[in-house]
Order: structure tokens, then C-alpha cells, then sequence
């Protein structure tokens, strides 16, 4: 069976970092998730990948950036642009 995902990218700057987050709906699909929104963050050699969930995009952005953030202690900008996806 075929999912449907809208996908949202935030940018987010972290000191003089910048990291793009793909932060996802699940629109339909088989596979549930614990909540509407995720975010997955890739591992590097500071921190191991994870994905975090959120009720909004906005809140799993957060999520992501308060996780990105401990690797850092920097104040943070975030700004997003809208696409859409079929999986």
C-alpha cells in the first residue's frame, strides 16, 4: 500500500551551522506513527540519528532543534518553505 507524505524543510541555524530539517505529515499509509508530524535527524560524529515527533510541524521543528541544540549552546533562527511528497 502506497503512503502519502507532505513534507515541510526548516532551516535551522545553530551558532554558524546550518542544518535542514525535512520535518513530515503522514497524510494516509499502513504504517502509523506515535503522533501526525516527525522529524529525523541523521547521525553525525556528535550525536546519534533519531526521529522525533511533534502534533504540528512547527512542534516536531522545535523538537528538533532543542536536540540539535544540546550539541550546542548557541541561540537558534528557524524559517521553512512547504513541498509535497508521494512515497
Amino acid at each position: 500500500m502506497a503512503t502519502m507524505i507532505k513534507e515541510e524543510k526548516y532551516i535551522v541555524y545553530i551558532g554558524t551551522e546550518e542544518y535542514e530539517l525535512r520535518v513530515q505529515e503522514l497524510l494516509w499509509g499502513s504504517e502509523p506513527w506515535p503522533e501526525r508530524f516527525r522529524a529525523q535527524i541523521p547521525a553525525s560524529a556528535e550525536r546519534k540519528a533519531t526521529t522525533l515527533f511533534g502534533s504540528t510541524g512547527r512542534e516536531a521543528a522545535e523538537r528538533a532543534t532543542e536536540y540539535l541544540s544540546c550539541y550546542s549552546s548557541v541561540h537558534t533562527r528557524l524559517s521553512h518553505a512547504k513541498t509535497m511528497l508521494m512515497v
